[in-house]
């Protein structure tokens, strides 16, 4: 009896994020979370061991704090704000995602976020007195700066970057 060969389907993931040509990427990691408030958690956990092990332990503080604010803002943009008690509730309600990127290029360390949310981030414009509304403002204080665009997947990619010496990934002078 011959056996015939299986064909799997196997989806190929959506393209999330887009690069630059003129800085490429030297190093990419990526971590797809539910979006659950516990995925600030292991966000940040993701970032602070990537970051000591490509060598910029230096940055892993700022990038942390930085990744905390784009993914609670993506878990409130399409997550559950509650984690469901148990595995049955959580199979019956499966929860978006979300995913979280670091890049390493020659010129820049970027932290991007994407959701599935199609509406762009905008700062909010907090009362001292007021609980939230600053995650975009610490953002913007933390990094060199952030932005947002719509990814090619559909919803967006909030993004943050940090500029690097002018030295090459083995410590060389450009």
């Amino acid at each position: 009896m011959s056996v015939l060969p299986v064909e799997r389907h196997v989806p190929m993931p959506p393209a999330h994020f887009r690069t630059n040509q003129h800085d490429p990427d030297l190093r990419r990691e990526k971590l797809r979370l539910a979006a659950l408030p516990n995925a600030v958690g292991t966000a940040r956990r993701f970032v602070t061991a990537q970051l000591r092990g490509w060598g910029l332990d230096q940055l892993a503080g700022d990038c942390e704090l930085v990744v905390s604010e784009l993914v609670t803002n993506a878990v409130i943009a399409t997550g559950d704000r509650t984690v469901p008690a148990g595995y049955a509730r959580l199979h019956d309600r499966t929860p978006p995602t979300i995913v979280v990127q670091l890049r390493l290029t020659w010129y820049r360390l970027l932290c991007e976020v994407w959701d599935a949310s199609p509406r762009p981030p905008v700062p909010a414009a907090a009362s001292p007195l007021s609980e939230g509304g600053r995650g975009l403002h610490l953002v913007a204080a933390y990094a060199a700066g952030w932005s947002a665009y719509t990814s090619p997947a559909g919803g967006k990619v909030v993004y943050a970057w940090w500029n690097l010496p002018a030295a090459g990934p083995e410590g060389t002078a450009r």
